[in-house]
């Protein structure tokens, strides 16, 4: 991708010169050299400016020598240390688009495999960059990862013309919350869902200035609503994120009963109340009614007040409505800490709506507290015994312990966790009952 600054730069050189000398480096097979970390950019530069004026001090620059960091031993050392070097004097001047950079990532893993002659894990990936002076945080590799698997086969020229991280993110979370209903309402594999998901993002490709996630969101639920049978308008309140929130907290919204007139009312009957005999009686004053009290808000999700974790509306008191609540929920809890991939749903009439598979040490967000402790919670709820590791993950301290940005645990997935307590407690209590009438 060409540095937006392209120009600028290039008028900048032609009048002034390089300010700082480029770092050169050569492979020990080769009689040339390179641009040891960044610069490519004033390299092309000084090439177009020597074809246009022949001057001489375009064509013979003064440059900073740096031996090559491979050994004989390890010549992809060199290879590792020149790509690092690229991507942090790149970073610096901010001239990458999001999948250039995730290329980069893929590469120096490769790289660092073969110096290593063994897998790393993103875990692993993440400490050896840092170590070599390229800190970059776990979750974003895993996110680069997703990208370049599920992205750029599709829509590469868009990637490419600079999409950045925060609309590669909405892509990424269209595609896990599409997934998620699909594999609610199909039990069919989920290559089916991969190839649907492709066919949906690849028409969007062509014209990269135009390109819309709301776009491939409608073509997508389009495409979804003819495989399963299944109408749009309910496909797009569950994958859509505000009314998905919505509805993990407070439920599906009933809707509201018919209106009956009211008949004429009678007439209310007169209250007299006594006062002290030293005044005048007051006769036929009606007592007044008390001020209705107004519930707390909890929490504002946009402009939607939580102010109850506990009313269970009779029209969703249901186990079947109720296991489909649990499982978004699980679902949109595990999502806070990336372990959204170990949530699945569950369509057991003795279950609770959802299931959650294994949470192994080699699970990218293994590592990280709150992840261990979100999975312990989700575990413990579907009864599954927890090993000593992450049972003490989950302690009383974590719900009131604060760090520099806030507390441990927001107050969004704290109340989210209470509704979904107080959902698998009734799921249960209603399951109990059923068993005691076929009892009786």
């Amino acid at each position: 991708m060409r540095n937006p600054n392209y120009d600028d730069i290039k008028e900048s050189i032609r009048r002034r010169g390089l300010d700082t000398p480029p770092p050169i480096t050569r492979r020990p097979d080769q009689e040339w050299f390179i641009i040891a970390n960044g610069g490519n950019t004033r390299l092309s530069i000084l090439n177009e400016l020597w074809r246009e004026t022949h001057d001489e001090r375009f064509w013979r620059i003064q440059c900073l020598y740096k031996p090559w960091a491979g050994t004989s031993d390890q010549p992809m050392l060199g290879e590792l240390r020149c790509l690092i070097g690229h991507l942090a004097e790149n970073d610096m001047h901010g001239k990458l688009s999001f999948i250039e950079r995730a290329l980069g990532i893929n590469k120096a893993r490769e790289l660092y495999q073969q110096v290593e002659e063994c897998q790393l894990s993103q875990r692993e990936l993440a400490e050896h960059l840092k170590n070599d002076g390229y800190p970059i945080n776990q979750s974003h590799i895993s996110r680069m990862e997703q990208a370049l698997e599920y992205l750029l086969p599709c829509i590469p020229e868009v990637l490419y013309a600079g999409m950045g991280r925060s609309q590669v993110e909405k892509l990424l979370s269209l595609r896990a919350a599409s997934l998620h209903l699909w594999q609610r309402h199909s039990a069919e594999d989920v290559g089916s869902f991969d190839n649907l998901f492709s066919s949906a993002l690849s028409l969007f490709n062509d014209q990269p200035e135009d390109f819309a996630i709301e776009r491939v969101q409608d073509e997508l639920l389009g495409l979804m609503s003819q495989e399963l049978n299944v109408d749009y308008n309910l496909l797009l309140l569950d994958v859509d994120p505000s009314e998905q929130k919505r509805q993990a907290v407070l439920g599906p919204t009933p809707e509201p009963p018919p209106y009956i007139p009211p008949e004429d009312p009678e007439p209310l009957p007169i209250t007299r109340r006594r006062k002290p005999e030293t005044e005048e009686e007051d006769v036929g004053a009606p007592v007044p009614l008390p001020e209705p009290e107004e519930a707390p808000s909890l929490l504002c999700e946009g402009t939607e007040p939580v102010t109850d974790i506990w009313r269970i509306p009779q029209l969703w008191d249901t186990t079947e409505s109720l296991r489909s609540a649990s499982d978004r929920l699980a679902w949109d809890l595990a999502e806070h800490y990336a372990i959204d991939d170990r949530v699945i749903s569950d369509a057991d009439i003795n279950g609770i709506g959802f299931q959650v598979m294994p949470f192994a040490s080699d699970h990218p967000m293994f590592t990280r507290p709150q992840s261990r402790a979100c999975w312990a919670l989700l575990a413990a709820l579907n009864e599954i015994p927890l090993t000593e590791d992450l049972a003490s993950a989950l302690t009383p301290g974590l719900f009131f312990q604060r760090d520099a940005d806030g507390f441990f645990f927001s107050d969004e997935f704290l109340i989210k966790a209470f509704r979904l307590i107080r959902i698998v407690r009734r799921i249960k209590e209603l399951q109990q009952e059923a068993q005691h009438a076929a009892d009786d």
